[in-house]
């Protein structure tokens, strides 16, 4: 039992550590633009933008081609390639000397990163025991949590001592070590559940149409309400999330002051957050499902919105800071931790890679869309100036990113069911993982 306890464990490291990778470098070159700037010169005042939108674009719109390419290559196999790619990206990047290949090699990154996330969750899922899924999902979000979170306190320490081109650099070791990890700890799903599987009409025979199965991306059926209510969520919180923390992780530099790592570490009761919340809010997630965890996760965000809108002035001191801070911080791990629970129990059987692919595609729409708004919203209210008036836009940010969450909190009360259900629903197929008990692909 210990065994198998802890190649589940080593499961959910490898594949929790392959999004955690891939969510640090959503944010991480924000603190970084303007040591680029200065590198690169002039041309990459023009180019800035396309650095991050270069990574989001791929990542937004690849993921629902995983559950096709993984039906011809396989899921494994796709996942360790995607990870090369996307380690191949950052490589590229740290030794870019240009504007052009600089946004080539965040391409890159994109598309490893597009398809690392979805094959992630299901082979997780694959190689842990249904009765203890909850937990080690939860564990698994919570580090797409934290790096979101940590994002910036790592790229202000990494540009302020190491340099910008160490951004990417740090990659490059850890995408090799899980590269070359995946194929040991983890094993491809097999049976009849391990495919994404469409009804289609084969050739008449007898006056009839019979019906059979073959492997497909697309899902068999209209998703459910409660499916396309998880997507909503998702699209909510990150679009909520991004507009934000974009301009948040801003403020202690361009008003206040404060260094790159001073500024991080100014957050860092938010980022600390997931790491102590996540363990705890898995337990309880097995105990009164999604729902309530996904509900008080949106609550805490607005509440977070809230409060800095309240307080923050050009001279606002940590403290007043404090609470906002911890809400947000918590309100993210309770999301990122009930999330993944919550779309694989709305997929369909067999289908949790394309609700995996499509969820990771609208969550990404959903970041661009925010950080577009929360844009528009600062240039109406707000500009770089001065300290006030930067103050001014961000506080007009922080009431949108309000009424997003509240969307959000709506929405969080038309998922699934309160509490988790009495017996294990998922496929009965099974598959092997690095000596882990033979478990239910979803």
């Amino acid at each position: 039992m210990n065994i198998r306890r802890s190649t589940a464990w080593l499961a959910c490291a490898v594949t929790g550590l392959a999004v955690f990778l891939c969510g640090l470098d959503h944010l991480v070159l924000l603190t970084a633009l303007t040591a680029i700037r200065s590198d690169l010169g002039p041309a990459a005042d023009a180019g800035a933008s396309w650095f991050v939108n270069a990574y989001l674009v791929p990542v937004a719109v690849l993921p629902p081609l995983a559950a096709r390419l993984a039906s011809r290559f396989g899921r494994l196999r796709l996942f360790t390639a995607a990870l090369l790619v996307f380690t191949a990206g950052s490589l590229t990047a740290a030794c870019a000397d240009t504007v052009t290949l600089l946004t080539m090699a965040r391409a890159v990154q994109g598309t490893g990163a597009a398809l690392i996330t979805p094959l992630s969750l299901t082979l997780v899922a694959a190689a842990v025991p249904s009765q203890r899924r909850p937990v080690l999902l939860g564990v698994w979000g919570a580090l797409g949590g934290l790096a979101v979170a940590v994002g910036p306190v790592v790229g202000g320490a990494v540009v302020q001592w190491g340099g910008w081109r160490s951004v990417f650099l740090i990659n490059v070791p850890l995408g090799c070590l899980l590269a070359l990890a995946a194929p040991v700890l983890l094993r491809e799903p097999t049976g009849p559940g391990a495919a994404v599987f469409v009804p289609t009409v084969s050739k008449p025979t007898t006056g009839q149409r019979p019906r059979r199965q073959r492997p497909h991306s697309r899902f068999q059926n209209r998703p459910s309400r409660n499916l396309l209510t998880v997507h909503a969520c998702g699209f909510l919180m990150h679009a909520c999330v991004f507009g934000t923390v974009f301009w948040l992780a801003q403020f202690p530099q361009t008003v206040q002051g404060h260094s790159p790592w001073e500024a991080g570490l100014r957050i860092l009761p938010w980022t600390a957050m997931p790491l102590l919340v996540a363990p705890v809010a898995g337990l309880v997630m097995s105990r009164i499902g999604a729902r309530p965890v996904l509900v008080t996760a949106f609550a805490l965000t607005m509440a977070s919105s809230v409060w800095f809108a309240l307080v923050l002035r050009p001279e606002a001191g940590f403290t007043g800071q404090l609470p906002g801070l911890v809400a947000g911080g918590v309100g993210m791990a309770l999301f990122f931790t009930a999330a993944p629970e919550a779309l694989l129990t709305a997929a369909p059987p067999g289908q949790g890679l394309s609700a995996s692919g499509l969820n990771t595609s609208v969550r990404e729409v959903g970041a661009l869309t925010g950080v577009a708004l929360s844009a528009a919203l600062f240039a109406r209210h707000g500009s770089l100036a001065d300290p006030a008036s930067f103050t001014h836009g961000l506080t007009a940010v922080l009431w949108g990113g309000t009424a997003v969450a509240g969307v959000g909190l709506l929405t969080a009360n038309l998922t699934g069911p309160a509490r988790p259900p009495a017996q294990d629903t998922t496929p009965s197929s099974t598959v092997k993982s690095a000596g882990a008990p033979r478990t239910a692909v979803p």
